[in-house]
């Protein structure tokens, strides 16, 4: 028992730097809309073949930056705490993958038609989880057994739900999803 315990301690401990990348562009987002600096779209406001906006403006540079840099610093932190050069290098994958999941999820519902803020169950809670893992485990930088991945899955699709009532209630997003 102690050893299942300890092992979904260390992944949760690995995957921080993807749920810190992935909750940073909220707050970043609302610090520069309060201080009305305009922020940049990653789809520079262009449109897909089927019309609609490739993204949208929810989805920003300085977004996408403030994600991956967060990310960053958190992965450097485990590196102190760790001793593992390799954690920088993973936090950083993961980052970026968190990024990237996020990003891929927008452009998802952009294509079904739903305008950013409107919910997509399943693609907004975990799309940046899977995608952050899936690039870690490509990079050869994380092993994760079936029962961690399934775990993993349970725990974000939980905590998302909760940070993002908790980012609503501070007023850091327009919708409680």
């Amino acid at each position: 028992m102690d050893i299942y315990i300890n092992n979904l301690i260390h992944i949760i401990w690995i995957i921080i730097p993807a749920y810190i990348a992935n909750g940073t562009p909220v707050v970043v987002s609302k610090l520069l809309s309060s201080r009305n600096i305009a922020r940049h779209p990653i789809d520079f406001g262009k449109t897909f073949i089927d019309g609609r906006r490739v993204l949208g403006d929810s989805k920003s540079w300085e977004g996408l930056i403030s994600g991956i840099i967060a990310g960053l610093v958190t992965s450097l932190i485990q590196y102190l705490i760790e001793g593992n050069p390799i954690a920088i290098v993973r936090g950083f994958i993961l980052s970026i993958g968190a990024m990237a999941g996020d990003i891929i999820g927008a452009f998802i519902k952009r294509r079904i038609g739903l305008k950013p803020g409107e919910p997509l169950p399943i693609v907004d809670q975990l799309m940046f989880i899977i995608i952050a893992l899936s690039l870690a485990i490509i990079f050869k930088l994380i092993r994760i057994t079936l029962t961690q991945f399934i775990f993993v899955l349970l725990l974000t699709f939980l905590l998302h739900i909760a940070t993002n009532y908790i980012a609503y209630k501070l007023n850091l997003k327009d919708v409680p999803w």
